[in-house]
């Protein structure tokens, strides 16, 4: 029997506030569990390290962007440096970018501007983006829409994709992380040619609305992700997440979608893959080489 692999979409062993002795650790049990992740960068150090440790380990992926949260506060410099890191072969994807109004927040203009920016520079070096949207759903896919993310322009930069009913369809590279809008809307991205990326909300008894995504949007626009140390998903609810327990995200797509564990394992690993360009071989992802 073939190994399952799973593919941890969207996680941070860059995060910051780890000492080394702790990032390591998680290292060293993300290995074990043979798990591929991929790094999102959220600043430009958060974003540096993210390529740094994609140096280190070849299971090991880095995406490069500034938060939303930021919006306030980042400089041109920090803007600079997550451009530059773009260029390196490890980074595969624009993010985690987006709009973030959950607290009310009074630099919505600030973040409004910095999305806009950061999706022309994706849209120019043609990567995949990584979005982060809270209370702000319609507004995140109006600029989407506006910034030309789901043009046919943008949709040639990139081979199609299953389209879940035996066809292909075009690919916008648009992962929407942590996705947490209705089924109607998703089915709308869907049609857009974007991508959703799940984690352990789909376990949590009051997660119906992101259980309800999984149930009504083909398994071919659906990725597993951690947001490590972020969401952990149930049993380890309370805890600090990790990317291994991707596979209780997993374990819950099969029973939402009524399929096995291995079909929904090999699925959103493979769709991983695909919408951060990494052919798949037997030992796992293609590891594009170089160095900063």
């Amino acid at each position: 029997m073939s190994r399952i692999r799973l593919f941890d979409a969207h996680t941070h062993l860059n995060m910051e506030e780890w000492t080394e002795e702790e990032r390591r650790e998680q290292l060293r049990e993300t290995e074990e569990a043979g798990i591929f992740v991929m790094n999102a960068g959220d600043s430009a150090s958060s974003s540096l390290l993210a390529v740094r440790l994609a140096e280190e380990y070849p299971w090991c992926f880095a995406s490069t962007g500034i938060h939303p949260s930021y919006a306030s506060h980042y400089t041109e410099e920090d803007l600079r440096t997550v451009y530059r890191l773009a260029d390196h072969p490890r980074v595969r994807a624009v993010g985690e970018i987006g709009l973030d109004f959950y607290y009310g927040k009074d630099d919505k203009e600030e973040q409004i501007a910095l999305f806009r920016k950061q999706l022309r520079f994706a849209l120019e070096k043609k990567m995949p983006v990584m979005i982060h949207t809270r209370d702000a759903d319609a507004l995140t896919m109006d600029i989407l829409k506006e910034e030309g993310l789901f043009s046919d322009e943008r949709k040639g930069a990139f081979p199609p994709r299953p389209d879940g009913k035996g066809g292909e369809m075009p690919d916008a590279r648009v992962q929407l992380h942590c996705y947490s809008g209705s089924a109607e809307l998703a089915l709308e991205y869907a049609k857009l040619g974007a991508t959703f990326s799940l984690g352990g909300p789909i376990t949590f008894k009051n997660g119906k609305k992101p259980a309800h995504v999984v149930q009504e949007v083909p398994l071919a626009f659906l990725m597993s992700e951690t947001d490590a140390p972020y969401l952990t998903p149930v049993p380890y609810r309370g805890k600090p997440n990790k990317p291994m327990y991707v596979e209780y995200v997993v374990r819950r797509m099969a029973v939402l979608k009524d399929i096995s564990y291995e079909e929904a394992a090999a699925a959103t690993y493979e769709n991983a893959l695909r919408f951060f360009g990494l052919a798949d071989s037997a030992e796992g992802p293609r590891v594009p080489e170089g160095s900063l």
